[in-house]
């Protein structure tokens, strides 16, 4: 057929257009040819953490032109409500960050992709396990499928204001807590008041979250040989005598050693350790991501120790990683985009330690460069042996409506003054009533 005049110049430039679309779909959205493909990508609140997010979105942004990203980001606890609606309405990100223990409520529901490690350049699975730490890709495993990539193995240590221990009379390096009980006694000597109203708690626990509620929760109702869940994970054993003894200690911090008072703190979300940062706390527990959330100067004043124990030659302590995944309603073309995208985020574990903090699961993390001067300066070698210690919150699908029955027994003891095996026994009913439904 001639084509010619303005009827060619037109069939030209359909037979190009049909031309381009063949070759965009044959050649997938890598091709200079693919039809332009923005992907998103959602994540939990941490200042540090999301700022480095950012700068790895615009560099990909300018060098992906054609599949721009947009980043956005929740406070945590709402973030994990939103994202677990979203997935069951298939109206979440094509990307986001997940939390450990929120992995057997995604699998179960089938909401999740599976990770495909030839994509991210390994030969299998197998082969993948062995570029991280032993043991680091396990919470992310279901029925040999890796479902999460984790950039972030985290612990809960105690961060303490040096200054406030030599004001009371106190050496940082030797007077520090092992125990619950030396968390009171050594407390109550850094609490200040003004006449009396407490301006200083000597110790606090993190009250914003039912999420931080139950790493603390969980954790010492092991040390005292308890679970929140029996082995079947069917039954609520949160109010056994572990369970007591374990909310007793919040009790008694406050009531008998009066070493906290919330109307003082008000840590948030995005910042839970703010209180010690702004010197409303002398002792907190929280995550190694606050090294990078204080900055040099503040960790000058800061010294981390391990996480208080019942019994400390029998250590338990919290454990917990974020890992990114993909959303598995989108096409398989836009997942392998997406895992080009997870590529270019997890590139390089030094500058991803160096912005955050946050230990990397990489199998050579120890041996990066500047690892040596970071055990001196950031406390990287305590971080180290409390995740030897470490164990992960309770595996269950119910883990939000139990975190929740958990954070609502806690307030009732701390802030109201409720009989801790009472307010333990209503939360068993709450999460006997969760477990039951589908």
């Amino acid at each position: 057929m001639s084509l010619q005049g303005k009827e060619g110049t037109y069939m030209k430039r359909i037979l190009v257009a049909l031309l381009a679309a063949v070759l965009a779909a044959v050649l997938g959205p890598g091709s200079a040819l693919a039809q332009k493909v923005g992907l998103t990508w959602w994540e939990h609140s941490n200042p540090p953490h999301n700022n480095y997010s950012k700068e790895l979105v615009a560099d990909w942004n300018k060098k992906h032109p054609n599949n721009p990203l947009q980043y956005d980001f929740f406070a945590m606890t709402p973030y994990f409500q939103k994202l677990t609606a979203a997935l069951s309405t298939r109206s979440a990100a094509d990307m986001f960050t997940l939390i450990d223990f929120l992995l057997p409520s995604f699998t179960t529901k089938n909401v999740l992709a599976p990770i495909h490690p030839e994509w991210l350049g390994y030969k299998d699975l197998e082969d993948m396990k062995k570029a991280y730490l032993p043991g680091a890709l396990d919470g992310y495993i279901h029925k040999g499928k890796l479902y999460a990539v984790p950039p972030i193995a985290s612990v809960f240590s105690l961060f303490l204001n040096k200054k406030h221990f030599r004001e009371a009379g106190l050496d940082p390096d030797k007077d520090y807590p092992r125990t619950w009980e030396d968390v009171g006694r050594i407390g109550k000597k850094l609490v200040k008041m003004k006449g009396s109203r407490m301006v200083r708690e000597g110790f606090d626990f993190a009250m914003h979250s039912s999420t931080w509620t139950m790493w603390y929760f969980n954790t010492i109702i092991r040390q005292y040989g308890g679970e929140v869940l029996d082995a079947s994970g069917k039954k609520c054993t949160a109010n056994s005598e572990a369970g007591v003894k374990a909310m007793k200690v919040r009790a008694m911090l406050m009531r008998d050693y009066k070493v906290m008072d919330p109307t003082v703190s008000v840590g948030t979300n995005a910042l839970p350790a703010d209180d010690l940062a702004k010197g409303r706390v002398s002792m907190f527990i929280t995550h190694a991501g606050s090294v990078a959330q204080f900055g040099p100067k503040m960790m000058q004043y800061t010294k981390v120790v391990s996480f208080p124990q019942v019994d400390p030659n029998n250590p338990v302590t919290p454990i917990y990683g974020f890992a990114f995944a993909v959303n598995p309603h989108i096409s398989k073309a836009k997942q392998r985009l997406v895992h080009d995208v997870l590529k270019h985020v997890i590139k390089d574990p030094k500058t991803w330690y160096d912005r955050t903090s946050y230990p990397y699961p990489d199998k050579n993390f120890l041996e990066l460069p500047g690892m040596e001067e970071a055990r001196k300066t950031r406390y990287l070698d305590v971080f180290i042996k409390d995740v030897s210690n470490g164990r992960f919150i309770q595996r269950t699908p119910k883990i939000i409506e139990i975190n929740q029955a958990i954070h609502r027994a806690m307030e009732r003891v701390v802030l109201r003054g409720d009989d801790p095996k009472k307010s333990l026994d209503k939360a068993c009913r709450e999460i006997s009533a969760a477990l039951a439904k589908r």
